[in-house]
């Protein structure tokens, strides 16, 4: 058996004939075989990626890349932002294109959110095979003298091995023949702040992801690579597959320990310090992180209470039915529906305090979507519906209302300071000064009980809500996701100009003076 110094100087100063036997691996090679085999090709062809000592952890990181390319696991890599796993990943891919003697996978597909880090990957990727060319010599697939798909979107290898770049964001669409279809997926980065704050854009994630995953040759497998930032978004669907192969990394250990000995106690106080999400992005765990808005455990306990819609009528979910005795009113947050931001809707009984409809798209105008809010308004006694104005949609929004003679708009009274005149203007104005305060109060009433919420979306977006979200809501007046719970937050101002005496505030105060007596 060859010492391990020996088959260093093969990888150093062999032949190409020496290194790329020395590389080369069949399936039938055990994983720990393939991974020194890895380990002495990437370090010997690719130093500049080894400026510091490799972490204790990347050996069970590149270990779990292997099988899921073999298609023992499907695998997810979990590791905090700076612990190298796209590096590694990247060599992964490269070291199998090169070395597989089988080319056991012959379409690897890689799929980002934003289509731009997908691109980079296969072209870093495809830097790497030029790289080495002097051991393997030109690998690319040619059509005369003009090299075919040699671009940033993917390339095509003489062995007939093809890496593309997709998005988790564009429809998969396998082919019919199996042998078409890709048989190694690679999702990288599908998951960021932007993402996690619209619970529509999530689930568009997910169904992308898994329609994906669908379109998998028979014998294909799949690895994702991943930040830990929400435990409400795509990142956590797949870690709620049962059988998925799960590898989480932290910065440091529950001692305080670095999991990587690069990280002094000073880099880690300096990255703590810096960072807004610290027990998401580091610790791995968003679960931890102080950052939230709102009582987690309160939202957590009603995401165990909440129900599925008792009706669903086109977009909008119903919990109840109109009631005459109670008060009713709806805020409406829209957007261009273009796919990005979405247009919603949720009403309230401010009576008993409970959201009781909600509706959310993302690929309806806003007009279309206003006559949506019109009809829950009608079947809800011409209920107070307030949209928000801040933009083009709110303007819309409000010609809609006008023609439609809707006769329950939120009106606010505007002064003029100089000639003492007042004026109305239709719908919820947001700025650095309502929207802060609308929901700090939303927050207050939530935390003191007053408000019950029945929509497990909008609760996913209150769990995903942090204050580093609000401080943008300062900045802007225009916050670009949190559509339902925007909508939500318009919606309970409503309860000040909803008519009738009693207030909510009045009800639950009568409602726990009963419970008192009752008691006693």
């Amino acid at each position: 058996m060859e010492s391990k110094q020996f088959l260093k100087d093969i990888a150093i100063n062999g032949t190409p004939a020496e290194k790329k036997e020395l590389f080369s691996f069949t399936l039938e090679d055990s994983n720990e075989k393939i991974l020194k085999k890895f380990k002495l090709f990437s370090r010997s062809c690719y130093p500049h990626y080894f400026h510091n000592k490799s972490a204790p952890f990347h050996d069970r990181m590149v270990l779990n890349y292997i099988q899921s390319y073999r298609g023992d696991n499907n695998g997810i890599e979990i590791a905090f932002r700076g612990a190298a796993k796209t590096s590694m990943l990247k060599l992964v891919v490269t070291f199998v294109l090169l070395n597989d003697k089988d080319k056991w996978r012959k379409y690897v597909k890689i799929l980002s959110k934003d289509l731009k880090n997908a691109k980079q990957f296969t072209t870093d990727v495809y830097n790497n095979l030029i790289a080495v060319q002097h051991i393997y010599g030109d690998v690319f697939e040619k059509e005369g003298d003009t090299k075919r798909e040699e671009t940033m979107g993917g390339f095509t290898m003489k062995s007939q091995v093809k890496l593309q770049a997709g998005t988790v964001g564009q429809t998969q669409r396998g082919h019919l023949q199996d042998a078409f279809r890709p048989d190694w997926i690679i999702f990288e980065d599908i998951e960021d702040r932007e993402s996690i704050s619209s619970i529509i854009i999530t689930e568009g994630i997910i169904n992308r992801c898994d329609e994906a995953i669908q379109g998998l040759s028979f014998t294909g497998s799949y690895q994702v690579n991943a930040n830990y930032i929400s435990d409400a978004g795509s990142v956590q669907w797949f870690l709620n597959k049962p059988k998925i192969n799960a590898h989480i990394v932290p910065i440091i250990e529950p001692n305080g320990t670095p999991t990587w000995d690069r990280y002094s106690p000073e880099k880690l106080e300096q990255l703590q310090a810096d960072t807004d999400d610290w027990a998401g992005e580091y610790l791995c765990d968003p679960t931890r992180t102080g950052d939230k808005f709102f009582d987690i455990t309160k939202v957590r306990s009603m995401l165990e209470e909440a129900v599925p819609p008792t009706k669903v009528s086109s977009s909008v979910r119903y919990w109840a039915d109109y009631d005459p005795s109670h008060r009713y009113g709806a805020g409406i947050d829209l957007s261009d529906g273009i796919g990005k931001d979405s247009c919603a809707v949720t009403l309230f009984d401010f009576k008993l305090g409970e959201q009781v409809a909600s509706a959310d798209e993302n690929n309806i105008a806003p007009d279309l979507f206003t006559y949506e809010a019109i009809r829950l308004g009608r079947e809800f006694g011409n209920c107070i519906l307030a949209p928000e104005t801040n933009n083009t949609c709110g303007g819309i929004a409000v010609r809609v209302l006008k023609e439609e003679q809707y006769p329950n708009v939120y009106q606010k009274e505007l002064t003029d300071n100089v000639n003492n005149t007042f004026s109305k203007v239709l719908g919820w104005h947001t700025n650095s000064k309502t929207k802060p305060d609308m929901f700090y109060e939303f927050r207050k009433d939530f935390n003191d009980g007053l408000i019950k919420i029945k929509d497990e979306r909008l609760l996913r977006e209150m769990l995903a809500f942090t204050k580093a979200d609000l401080k943008d809501a300062r900045a802007s007046a225009v916050t670009r996701h949190f559509d339902i719970l925007t909508s939500a937050c318009i919606g309970w101002q409503m309860k000040d100009h909803a008519g009738q005496n009693e207030s909510v505030r009045d009800f639950y105060a009568n409602l726990q003076g009963k419970k008192r007596l009752a008691s006693s």
